[in-house]
């Protein structure tokens, strides 16, 4: 009796261990697997770890361009269409643009009952995906928070609660996406009165230094005009030289939809012998005597305009009412450049003061003139030397997705700004 109690006892040892074995073995299995999936997602926690294991298990030759410069590209929802032509080995950091703001300092959700188009694509699957890519790829990740209405931003100002709400909306965002960067997008038309300027110098001031506390690694940036110095604009400058660690200078736009003549969106030189209003170099000239050139960021346009104009064979020729009759302004993108049929060889022309082509056609469907003026191969390689000459920190691109498929700016990024 006792013996057959005694084979009991061992085999249900045997039993217990022949299925705690398998279980732990189980365990363990789950455990290598698992803590991979888990630091994967804390690490990039805006997309599955399983879509991050396969990308860095694709990209294990991954090598990223050694970058004498900044190379930023700036991302807006529109385009995320064309991401996937995106070079991430020649950039140095992504912005998306953007989020609007209120005057209240919280994120616009709701744009005339529908979802506001940059909240809903910062939701999306697709956003989500492209801020871990960005990053596993070695990359930075920003984010542009833009208020762009002069009442909105005058509200905006005369509120300090408001930015303590701002800051306290950032935080969060930074914290849950794991961002690297802070883009400010303050766009205010026309000239500002001082006691504007000056707040808005107190609210910047206030709003770097709460979020450095938090996240002193944080990329803060700054989207300026190219009148900035000279004009009374917002912001004022010289209220907020000390603050930002990058300060993106738009120089583009010289030359816009509603201006009075066709002209170069981003002339090179021409301000001095009173050929165009401003220019690039008078631009970097004035910024560089308050700002040091290793914060300053060159804005660097990947597009043009095309204007319905009076006589299109003339160079900055009067631009005509814009109205459905005689056509309106539109974009001329890099990609567009190079697939429209519309710009004959024989009808363009290289100008030199802006560094910069023009083109003439006729719309065979109103028998209106239009005159272009866009970038191409040689200007953009113009506005890269013309970074590195003066010694910036780097350039800014307006936009990704601009030159759809085609590979010659990304070529020009490579022998202009690798080491």
């Amino acid at each position: 009796m006792e013996n057959s109690q005694e084979e009991n006892k061992e085999n249900t040892k045997i039993k217990c261990t022949l299925f705690i074995k398998p279980m732990v073995i189980l365990f363990l299995i789950l455990g290598i697997v698992s803590v991979p999936l888990i630091y994967l997602y804390l690490k990039y926690p805006t997309a599955s770890p399983i879509f991050s294991a396969k990308l860095i298990s694709s990209e294990l030759n991954y090598n990223h361009l050694s970058l004498s410069k900044k190379v930023i590209g700036f991302m807006p929802y529109w385009l995320l269409s064309q991401k996937d032509y995106i070079r991430f080995d020649h950039l140095s950091e992504i912005i998306y643009f953007s989020l609007t703001l209120d005057s209240d300092g919280n994120f616009v959700k709701v744009v005339d009952s529908q979802t506001d188009p940059g909240w809903r694509w910062w939701n999306s699957s697709t956003l989500q995906d492209l801020i871990a890519k960005t990053q596993i790829l070695k990359d930075k990740f920003s984010l542009s928070l833009a208020m762009q209405d002069n009442q909105t931003i005058e509200t905006f100002l005369n509120t300090p609660s408001s930015w303590d709400n701002l800051i306290k909306n950032t935080e969060n965002l930074v914290q849950t996406r794991h961002l690297d960067g802070i883009n400010l997008d303050f766009e205010y038309s026309g000239k500002a009165d001082s006691k504007l300027r000056d707040e808005f110098s107190l609210f910047a001031q206030h709003f770097v230094k709460s979020i450095k506390v938090k996240d002193p690694n944080l990329i803060l940036s700054i989207d300026t005009y190219p009148l900035a110095v000279r004009e009374s604009k917002l912001p004022n400058i010289s209220g907020i030289k000390d603050l930002f660690d990058e300060y993106i200078v738009m120089s583009y736009d010289y030359y816009q939809p509603s201006s009075d003549t066709a002209g170069p969106g981003s002339p090179i030189s021409g301000f001095a012998n009173n050929r165009f209003f401003f220019d690039i170099t008078t631009t970097y000239n004035d910024y560089s005597k308050i700002i040091p050139p290793d914060k300053i960021i060159m804005g660097v346009p990947y597009y043009g305009w095309d204007w319905p104009v009076v006589d299109g064979s003339t160079p900055l020729s009067q631009v005509l009412p814009q109205n459905d009759s005689n056509g309106y302004a539109a974009v001329i993108s890099y990609g567009r450049m190079r697939s429209d049929k519309d710009l004959k060889p024989s009808q363009c022309f290289w100008d030199e003061d802006a560094q910069q082509p023009w083109c003439w056609y006729t719309d065979p469907s109103t028998q209106i003139d239009h005159q272009t003026w866009f970038e191409d191969n040689r200007s953009i390689s113009a506005k890269f030397d013309f970074a590195n000459s003066h010694n910036l920190a780097g350039v800014s691109i307006w936009s990704l997705g601009y030159d759809r498929n085609y590979t010659d700016l990304w070529n020009l990024i490579e022998q202009k700004f690798t080491k």
